[in-house]
Parts: C-alpha cells; structure tokens; sequence
C-alpha cells in the first residue's frame, strides 16, 4: 500500500506562500504611519520627529529586500529541482524521531537510513515543516516512509519535498 502524505506545491500557490512574508512587511509599511495618533498622545505633546518614518520605512523595503531575496532563492533552488524530477530519495523506517514540544520552539527531527531531517512549524520555508503537535505526519520510529529531499545549505539541511508512506517490505 501507497498513500502519498505531503506533496510540495510547484505551481503559483508556492511562489504565492514565499511572497507572504514581504507582503506583510508592506502593509506595515504603509499602514502604520497612517493611524492616528490617540488624544493622550497629542495632549502629553507627543510629536513624531521628521525622520522617524522614512527611516522606518527604509528599514522594512531594506527588510522585504532580504526576506524576499531568501525566499525566492530557496524555491529556485528547492522547488524548481523538484519540479524537474532532480532530488534524492530516502526508504525505510523512520528512526532517532525527536517530535517538537507541544509549546513549541523547537525542531521535529528523524532519520531514515543515516539521512536527517530537521523541520519547524515556525520556519518560513517551501518544504515540508508540519510538526506532530500541529497534525503533522510523521508520527514516529518504525513508520515506513519514502522521502524526497532537496539539501538546502548548512543551516536548514535537508529539505522535504515529498513524504509517501508504504507498507514495510516482509522480512
């Protein structure tokens, strides 16, 4: 038996998820100088200095240059391989399964045959990070996995593109 659990998204939705980041970071940059100040704060006489908001608003289009530069670069180097069939694939049971805390702030990490997969619900990025506390579908040691990954860099490792699960080969 075959049931495919995780599949990354190589079409529009993808390239849509790594742009949420900037879009944000705009929206707080031209949302925020547009509240108003409350009473309390033009009666204690409050008054914005002239430079605060262009430097604020440097500081975030400097912010989204960097996050977007990132988040585009991890997709052309993990999602596009994917698409084009150019990524390693790991069988067997999965082994030394650390899941996340269920406060969180942590990695969920495992093996499968000397491979290591390390992944955060908390971490922005275009591959699997699904953790067990919030539904995620790696459950455990002895679980018969196929895992397709892309290596990223040192700081992020492996990335999961594709998680199948199978029956385990009889013995």
């Amino acid at each position: 038996m075959r049931t495919v659990l995780y599949e990354a998204s190589t079409g529009y939705g993808s390239i849509a998820e790594v742009l949420v980041i900037p879009f944000v970071m705009l929206m707080f940059m031209i949302l925020v100088p547009r509240l108003k100040r409350s009473p309390a704060a033009v009666a204690g006489g409050w008054r914005p200095r002239r430079m605060l908001w262009p430097l604020c608003g440097a500081f975030v289009i400097l912010g989204m240059f960097f996050v977007l530069r990132g988040q585009l670069d991890m997709y052309r180097r993990v999602i596009v391989p994917y698409a084009r069939g150019d990524y390693e694939v790991v069988e067997g049971c999965v082994e030394n399964f650390v899941p996340m805390p269920s406060e969180g702030h942590a990695y969920e990490t495992f093996d499968i045959d000397g491979v290591h997969f390390a992944y955060s619900d908390n971490d922005v990025t275009v591959g699997y990070r699904n953790t067990r506390v919030k539904g995620g579908v790696v459950r455990g040691d002895g679980q018969y996995l196929r895992v397709g990954y892309v290596y990223y860099n040192e700081t992020y490792g492996n990335i999961i593109v594709y998680i199948e699960e199978l029956t385990p080969p009889s013995p």
